[in-house]
């Protein structure tokens, strides 16, 4: 699984591609029956980036980073503008099927580009 995601403030993109492994290793199907939130921020603080919108999740295959990845998370022009750079936010995805949640989290760093 993706432990760290790192983008620069004005280049969001590419996408965010995770394999995201069930207990026993092996990569979970998202393909179906599944809502998604992503959130960018520091724990028990409310987020600074909150999306439920652009997140795909599919069956995935092999392993990172050369396997096809069961979430993909889309960004848009501009969706860092009003968040502050800082190389100590977490990124949390919970996974919500049947009123059950599933919930997986990582290193997220924002930075500034060279001017």
């Amino acid at each position: 699984m993706t432990d760290k995601l790192r983008y620069h403030k004005t280049a969001e993109r590419p996408d965010s591609k995770l394999w995201l492994l069930d207990d026993d290793g092996t990569l979970i199907n998202f393909a179906t029956g599944y809502t998604f939130t992503f959130k960018i921020g520091r724990r028990g603080t409310a987020a600074v980036l909150t999306k439920t919108s652009g997140i795909l999740g599919t069956a995935g295959a092999g392993a990172e980073p050369d396997g096809d990845p069961n979430v993909t998370i889309v960004y848009s022009a501009g969706e860092f503008a009003a968040v502050a750079p800082s190389p100590s936010y977490r990124w949390q995805l919970t996974a919500t099927t049947g009123g059950l949640d599933r919930v997986f989290e990582g290193g997220f760093e924002l930075v500034e580009v060279i001017l």
